[in-house]
């Protein structure tokens, strides 16, 4: 199948999914299939100019592609935004509050910080880590000691799906 018509099919179904958890309590759209889970952040990376395995990558480490994630400090779904990233990012992002548990929002804001970072720091290594000790760390210190596991972890499965073409 060319590529523009299985990219149209796929932005035409993703917007489809995202009008239907629109609508939907928070625990349906907590419910997502690994399917719908990667349509929606591989709409998310293209939104945001990346990688669309890139993001499928950060996301697949941090939650298995499970918007029902909850980590022990409170981050929340498909990309463990914690809610304090949020309250900023949403407004300076998205241009409004984002709402972590509609995972469209979640993918959404994820990639977005994940872009504001690599514009910043133009090495996708760098980005990784930002995203996950933070960015002012990163600036003065580089990827911490305890940033490289997370870093190199995700940076493989980057490239397994890349391989594989999962992110189309």
């Amino acid at each position: 199948m060319p590529k523009f018509p299985r990219l149209a099919v796929a932005a035409v179904a993703t917007a489809g999914l995202t009008l239907a958890l629109a609508s939907q309590p928070v625990e349906a759209a907590n419910r997502l299939t690994p399917a719908q889970a990667r349509a929606i952040l591989i709409r998310a990376a293209h939104h945001h100019g990346l990688n669309p395995n890139f993001v499928l990558a950060v996301s697949y480490w941090e939650s298995g592609w499970n918007q029902a994630a909850r980590s022990r400090t409170g981050a929340v779904g498909l990309m463990q935004v914690e809610p304090y990233t949020a309250a900023w990012a949403g407004p300076a992002f998205l241009h409004r509050r984002a709402n972590l548990n509609n995972p469209v929002d979640n993918a959404e804001l994820g990639a977005a910080l994940l872009r504001s970072y690599l514009d910043q720091l133009h090495d996708p290594r760098l980005t990784l880590a930002a995203y996950y000790q933070g960015l002012t760390g990163v600036r003065r210190y580089g990827i911490y000691r305890s940033s490289r596991t997370y870093v190199d972890g995700i940076w493989k499965l980057r490239n397994q799906f890349q391989r594989s073409h999962l992110g189309g």
